[in-house]
């Protein structure tokens, strides 16, 4: 009876820490939809909560990190884009769950049961996150001529077209600095999370393929030789810049109608 009783008790602590769980992340769910972007659907971080703690391998292999595992005590700064889990639908498995994005590993983390416990996402080629609080969709898309074979990434939708499709790369990385740079008050500081420079890509007939983007016009021309002299005299006459992220969508968008 006693071991029953104690069974009994461990259970209903175990209901309450959820209950107390839910409260919490949904309080903060709606913070984070008036400051940051959209407002997740109604009800989506309580079943963002339960699939995260009732993690079923549904992502296909999954592998567990600890959160304690840290870069550095002196490093400054974070390797992520959004500081905070927040809740993502995961479209091949329509499931939400509680993510955030690793700017410097590029990888997908899941909030697992334990405070102290991520998932990593195992990546698959045209998997789609679409995360609620900033009303952002990452791809994974195959690098085109990388040095790495089968070279998977987190690529940023930012048109979407069944002709071509034009998406953004953001990165981190992680540098020495020098201690003199910070003085007395925080010579501790031996490293830091630097962003870096994105970079654009695109996606032609939603083939699972990245195409960097280059920045010289030539050399972007080379990649549509049918439509050279069309695109050429549009990114004339609008003054295209191809690293800026604006120009790039007026110039996709125009492609997709020639």
């Amino acid at each position: 009876m006693k071991t029953k009783h104690i069974k009994t008790t461990a259970r209903k602590l175990q209901y309450l820490l959820v209950f107390c769980l839910l409260i919490s992340l949904e309080g903060f769910a709606q913070c984070a939809g008036g400051s940051y972007g959209t407002k997740p659907p109604p009800g989506a971080v309580r079943a963002s909560v339960m699939a995260s703690m009732n993690f079923d391998n549904s992502l296909n292999s999954v592998i567990v990190r600890n959160q304690s595992v840290v870069y550095g005590p002196n490093t400054m700064g974070t390797p992520y884009m959004q500081q905070s889990f927040a809740t993502a639908k995961i479209v091949q498995v329509d499931k939400v769950y509680l993510v955030r994005y690793n700017a410097l590993t590029d990888e997908m983390e899941v909030k697992g049961g334990e405070s102290d416990e991520m998932l990593i996402i195992s990546k698959k080629k045209n998997y789609e996150i679409n995360q609620h609080s900033n009303n952002v969709t990452y791809r994974v898309l195959e690098k085109v001529d990388s040095e790495k074979e089968n070279d998977l990434g987190y690529y940023i939708n930012l048109e979407d077209d069944d002709n071509i499709s034009l998406y953004k790369k953001e990165c981190k990385k992680l540098v020495s600095k020098d201690k003199s740079t910070y003085g007395n008050s925080a010579s501790s500081i031996t490293m830091e999370f630097k962003d870096m420079k994105c970079e654009f890509y695109m996606e032609m007939e939603h083939d699972g393929l990245a195409i960097k983007i280059p920045r010289k016009k030539k050399e972007f021309l080379a990649l549509f030789p049918d439509k050279a002299e069309l695109i050429s005299a549009f990114i004339k006459d609008n003054r295209i810049k191809l690293h800026k992220e604006k120009s790039l969508k007026k110039l996709i968008q125009y492609m997709n109608t020639i």
